[in-house]
């Protein structure tokens, strides 16, 4: 796999492993080194409109996720917003186009928002994930709290707690309330 250095620190875009013959395809998720613990967590979001936006989503501690992103059908704009509030790209936003095509894998320390606007009707998104869904814990970034995060597309569907999400201001008190600062 071949890894490049993003300007948020700890996000790391990989391409997949993948083999082709007469049968299809086979194509490997590899995890060496990139999370600290384990994955406790595999899910499927499955979005049949173009122009979807799922988050920007965000847990805290004791329940912050490391995250591997990838788009298995269709196309998705990805964006991660560093909430982590001594990271030297705090506020700062960053986005990677997922495809089937391109096979790339998105790795996602904790500490940042992550959502993705979909780019094609039916398109899946895969992901491996190190902790467990805690609603208690879990919280969402309003999408359009920085009007520099340039969404591609009109908006066809969003739900009302991502619309509703939190500001900034209130997203990093909320990660500032329980994330380790030795993990930043």
């Amino acid at each position: 796999m071949n890894s490049r250095v993003n300007s948020i620190e700890g996000v790391q875009l990989k391409v997949a492993e993948s083999s082709q013959d007469f049968r299809g395809s086979f194509t490997k998720f590899n995890l060496n080194g990139l999370f600290e613990d384990s994955v406790k967590s595999v899910a499927l979001s499955s979005n049949q409109k173009q122009g979807t936006i799922r988050g920007l989503h965000f847990q805290t501690e004791p329940f912050a996720e490391e995250k591997l992103v990838s788009c298995i059908q269709g196309s998705i704009f990805d964006v991660l917003v560093d909430l982590r509030p001594t990271s030297k790209t705090f506020g700062k936003w960053t986005s990677f186009e997922l495809t089937q095509q391109n096979q790339l894998q998105l790795f996602i320390p904790k500490g940042l928002a992550h959502g993705f606007q979909t780019l094609e009707s039916n398109s899946i998104v895969h992901y491996c994930l190190s902790a467990k869904h805690s609603p208690k814990n879990s919280f969402s970034l309003n999408p359009f709290y920085n009007s520099s995060v340039n969404w591609p597309l009109s908006v066809t569907s969003i739900s009302e707690r991502d619309a509703n999400g939190l500001s900034l201001a209130l997203a990093a008190k909320e990660i500032s309330n329980y994330l380790d600062t030795d993990s930043i």
